[in-house]
């Protein structure tokens, strides 16, 4: 198991336990389904983080919104 931080969506600044070795998961919200994918990226000051983001947003807006929550 690995503690990871959510970006995007209903879970956005969750932290949540992700079973090692799962690159997908996903949420039934009351606006339908949101699929989050393992990510490994690297944050400034703080070196190579996993988080869970949404499949459809663009790395540079993880890296942004990850930063601001590690913050």
């Amino acid at each position: 198991m690995a503690i990871v931080l959510y970006v995007g969506g209903s879970k956005d600044g969750d932290k949540g336990l992700v079973p090692h070795g799962f690159s997908k998961s996903r949420a039934d919200t009351d606006t339908g389904p949101e699929i989050y994918t393992e990510r490994f990226m690297e944050l400034q000051g703080l070196g190579k983080v996993r988080v869970m983001a949404l499949e459809s947003m663009h790395d540079e807006v993880v890296q942004q919104r990850a930063a601001q929550h590690y913050r």
